[in-house]
C-alpha cells in the first residue's frame, strides 16, 4: 500500500515538474514553441494540451494500465485500499483541473493585459499600408530602406542575446514602453521558475520593409523578419534541458511594428549616440540607457528615431 502511495506521489510530483518545466519562453517574446504554427497549421506557439491523443513521449495517459511490471491508476474494487486510491484518483483530477483552470487565466490576463504580442496571426494587410518608397518621396528624403534593415538584423540579434542574460535593460531604448514592460514580466516568470533560455545558431535570413501608415501623430513602419534559431531551455537547479531541442532549428516569421512621433526626420547615426533630457536638459547616452542617471527620467526614443512597439508571430516550421 505505502509503495502504491508512493508511486501516486511521484506521478503528482511529476504534474508539478511538468507545469514548472513550460514556464520558458525560448525567444525573446516566446514566439518559438513545441508546436509549429502559420501557413497550413495554424496553432498557437505555446499552450497546454491536457486532452489531446497524441500527447507525445511526454505526455500522459490516465486511463491506460500497464503490463506486469506496472501498475494501474483504476482499482479493481472498493474493499481493502480501493477507497484510498478512489479518494487520490479524485485529488489528482482536482489538482489537474485547478491547474488548468489557472494556466488558461494566466494566458487571458497576459492576453488582456499585453496585447501588443501576438502569435500565429496574419499579417497585416497590404492594403491597409503605403509603399515605403513615398514615405521617403514626400515625408522623409533621409529615411533608408538599407539601413533601417540592417539596424533591424542587428536588434534582432541583440534581443535574443538579452533574453538569454534574463536582462533586457540594454532595449529600453529600442522598445515602447508597453512593449518593454511586457517583456520584462514574461523574464520575470523565467527567472521565478530558475530557468535559463537558450538561443543559438541566429541567422537572419531576409528582412522586408512592407510598408507605412499614419495615425493619431505617429508614424507607423512594418517590417517583417524571417529568421533561423535554435531554442532550449535549461535549469538553473540542475544544468539539464526542460524545454526545446537544440538540435531542432526553427524557422520563424514575425512582423514588427515600429512607431515615430510624426515630423521627426531621420538623422544620422552619430548624431543619435545622445539625446537631451526633456526634464533636466542633461545630455544621455542611448546606447547605455534611456534612463537619465541625474533625475532618473525614462527617455522615450520615439521622439528622435523609431521604436518596436509591437512584434506578431506569423509563423514557425522546425526542421530536424
Amino acid at each position: 500500500m505505502k509503495k502504491k502511495l508512493f508511486i501516486l506521489a511521484a506521478v503528482l510530483l511529476a504534474i508539478v515538474l511538468l507545469v514548472s518545466a513550460t514556464a520558458a519562453l525560448a525567444d525573446f517574446g516566446g514566439f518559438s514553441g513545441d508546436t509549429d504554427y502559420g501557413g497550413s497549421s495554424d496553432s498557437g506557439s505555446s499552450g497546454w494540451d491536457w486532452g489531446g491523443s497524441d500527447s507525445g513521449s511526454s505526455g500522459w495517459d490516465w486511463s491506460s494500465s500497464s503490463g506486469s511490471g506496472g501498475f494501474s491508476l483504476l482499482p479493481v474494487g472498493c474493499t481493502g485500499g480501493g477507497i484510498m486510491f478512489i479518494m487520490v484518483i479524485v485529488f489528482i483530477i482536482v489538482l489537474i483541473a485547478i491547474l488548468r483552470s489557472k494556466a488558461q487565466q494566466q494566458q487571458q490576463t497576459q492576453h488582456n493585459a499585453h496585447p501588443t504580442v501576438v502569435t500565429s496571426v496574419k499579417p497585416t494587410d497590404s492594403s491597409q499600408l503605403t509603399p515605403i518608397e513615398n514615405y521617403i518621396a514626400e515625408v522623409d528624403e533621409g529615411f533608408s530602406v538599407s539601413a533601417m534593415e540592417s539596424k533591424l538584423s542587428n536588434l534582432y540579434v541583440q534581443m535574443q542575446d538579452s533574453w538569454c542574460k534574463k536582462d533586457i535593460t540594454s532595449l529600453r531604448p529600442y522598445l515602447t514602453d508597453e512593449l518593454y514592460t511586457q517583456s520584462d514580466r514574461q523574464l520575470d516568470e523565467i527567472r521565478r521558475a530558475s530557468q535559463t533560455p537558450h538561443i543559438e545558431r541566429i541567422a537572419v535570413l531576409g528582412v522586408t520593409i512592407r510598408g507605412w501608415f499614419q495615425r493619431e501623430g505617429m508614424d507607423h513602419i512594418i517590417a517583417q523578419l524571417e529568421t533561423r534559431i535554435t531554442t532550449y531551455s535549461t535549469s538553473d537547479l540542475t544544468g539539464e534541458i526542460v524545454k526545446g531541442n537544440p538540435n531542432i532549428e526553427k524557422f520563424m516569421t514575425y512582423e514588427w511594428e515600429l512607431t515615430r512621433t510624426s515630423g521627426v526626420l531621420t538623422q544620422a547615426e552619430e548624431e543619435l549616440k545622445t539625446v537631451t533630457c526633456p526634464n533636466c536638459g542633461a545630455p544621455v547616452s542611448i546606447n547605455k540607457s534611456a534612463k537619465c542617471p541625474y533625475c532618473d527620467t525614462v527617455i522615450t526614443l520615439a521622439e528622435h528615431d523609431w521604436v518596436l512597439s509591437s512584434i506578431k508571430g506569423l509563423s514557425q516550421k522546425s526542421v530536424g
